[in-house]
């Protein structure tokens, strides 16, 4: 039992010292992502959620910003950028531009809603902008179009990115641009 002056000494807080609060343990940075199909939706070309590491399709008046998402390790062909690692995200084919074709992988700095496009029978959306970083060929027999790992710098950390691709299949079709996929890189998945 506490004496009256125990209590208040207790009141005071001179009796127990105060301690101070522990500082909040620093989040561990992550790249994000994110999945955009324009304010419209019509690219039937989309990146796979199979993998659990590209969110669902957002489709709005423009991207929202990329979120920390899915697994916190490698999936093997990840989508997310991290430095040190590789970059290799599935895409699903479309339904206009034809299989067996070739898809222009290309990466650039800013997603955008951007206009539609029609090349032959194809139409679809803009959906990318600013310089261009990189662009990869990679051929395609089958419902998916895998990108071949691209080593990510850890240079490259803190960069924005963005890919789209587009598509090449049957001459008659034409081409047919994808969704996007594009975040900030960073060293953590």
């Amino acid at each position: 039992m506490l004496s009256s002056s125990s209590l208040s000494l207790l009141a005071l807080g001179l009796l127990l010292p105060s301690a101070a609060p522990e500082p909040a343990a620093p989040l561990t940075p992550r790249a994000t992502i994110g999945h955009y199909n324009g304010n419209l939706g019509i690219n039937t070309a989309q990146w796979s959620l199979a993998n659990g590491d590209v969110p669902p399709i957002t489709v709005a008046g423009a991207p929202p910003a990329p979120i920390t998402f899915g697994p916190l390790v490698s999936v093997g062909a990840n989508a997310k950028a991290v430095g040190g690692q590789n970059w290799g995200p599935v895409l699903n084919v479309g339904s206009c531009a034809g299989n067996p074709g070739v898809g222009i992988v290309y990466l650039r700095t800013t997603a955008i809603n951007g206009p539609n496009t029609t090349i032959g029978i194809c139409t679809s959306e803009i959906l990318m902008g600013g310089p261009i970083l990189a662009q990869l060929q990679v051929p395609y027999a089958g419902p998916t179009l895998i990108v071949p790992p691209q080593p990510v710098p850890l240079a490259a950390v803190g960069s924005n990115w963005v890919s789209q691709v587009l598509m090449r299949g049957s001459p008659v079709a034409g081409a047919e641009l994808s969704t996007a996929i594009y975040g900030t890189v960073d060293v953590c998945f």
